[in-house]
């Protein structure tokens, strides 16, 4: 029963569900950005043509998925949304992202087998040309893209690559049931300005300032296993050393 009005309210799956998505793309499209305060759930009845009691259920729904939390007496805020990578650990997106209770995925926007450019094959201490796959996915958590990823990996290092479906996958998970695991990285951070496909694959305006990771990844035979460069959201990343003297 609505306490307002004394109606008693089916609330129905698909109901809840459109207030969630309500949300979700709210976010993703920035008009809910992180911390900020979402409108009132009267307001949302209003606006959605749904009881409170739906748009209190689909609220909840949508934090359940981790997308918003309640603030008591001060209504709903949208999480904070940032990867923050550990110190001294060499971790996955994946593994961050589950860690942090987030939801990762990806999406492939290219996967294919081709020469090795010069500097890749210098990374790689792999002769000029030599084949490798190519690789570029847009990493998202909770359903926001956070990072486009760019991968460079021999090809004789993962030749089982070729044809395997790398949507929402982990390629740590998927060496590691091939018997090759990650031992250490050389990582480098910089700021730089998104160019306009990055800015529209990662919803910023045009020339924002994104944070640019790249590394080269290594077994603990010093073979280099992958080169990789994720463009990370400057507002969805967060990098920590542990700094000695």
């Amino acid at each position: 029963m609505d306490a307002e009005t004394g109606i008693v309210a089916v609330v129905t799956e698909p109901a809840v569900e459109r207030v969630k998505k309500r949300i979700r793309e709210g976010i993703v499209r920035g008009k809910y950005p992180t911390g900020s305060r979402l409108p009132s759930e009267r307001q949302f009845a209003v606006e959605t043509g749904l009881s409170r009691m739906t748009v209190r259920a689909g609220f909840q729904a949508a934090s359940d998925d981790g997308l918003i939390a309640p603030s008591p007496q001060r209504g709903w805020y949208v999480r904070d949304l940032v990867l923050r990578e550990p110190p001294s650990r060499l971790q996955s997106f994946t593994e961050m992202a589950h860690e942090l209770g987030f939801r990762p995925s990806s999406e492939i926007l290219d996967h294919r087998e081709r020469p090795a450019t010069l500097e890749e094959a210098h990374r790689l201490h792999l002769a000029p040309t030599a084949p490798v796959t190519a690789i570029r996915r847009l990493r998202g958590m909770d359903g926001r893209p956070v990072t486009v990823e760019d991968l460079v990996i021999p090809l004789a290092v993962a030749p089982w690559l070729t044809g395997t479906d790398l949507t929402d996958a982990s390629l740590y998970e998927l060496f590691s049931t091939h018997g090759i695991e990650f031992a250490y990285s050389r990582y480098t951070v910089q700021a730089q300005n998104a160019s306009e496909t990055l800015a529209t694959l990662l919803n910023l305006p045009a020339n924002a300032a994104i944070l640019v990771a790249t590394e080269i990844a290594y077994s603990q035979a010093t073979t280099p296993l992958l080169s990789g460069t994720n463009h990370y959201r400057g507002d969805a990343y967060q990098f920590t050393a542990d700094l000695t003297r």
